[in-house]
């Protein structure tokens, strides 16, 4: 189950990268820096919600969510060490 949801977390890593990189900027330019393209909000024009930002926030939900679940997985797991198991091998060979 830790290997399935793991690969899943990076497949919507990858996906989540791509989107986001596929969106394009604010448009600031230099005019934006000194109120050229103000409207009346306060930080900027907001046009409608795109689709890619609909899916930013889609991907970025499964993201979360698929981190939370590796977490809760790897908490859950047999709690040993590395060094633990060569203590032991170095102890055996030793007698």
């Amino acid at each position: 189950m830790y290997d399935v949801i793991l690969v899943f977390h990076v497949i919507i890593s990858i996906l989540l990268i791509i989107v986001i990189l596929m969106q394009s900027g604010q448009k600031a330019d230099i005019a934006a820096v000194f109120g050229g393209a103000s409207s009346s909000s306060v930080f900027g024009p907001r046009g409608a919600t795109t689709v890619l930002a609909k899916v930013t926030a889609v991907l970025a939900t499964l993201f979360i969510l698929t981190s939370l679940s590796l977490y809760i997985l790897s908490s859950k797991a047999e709690k040993s060490s590395v060094l633990e198991k060569s203590v032991v091998k170095q102890s055996e060979t030793k007698k």
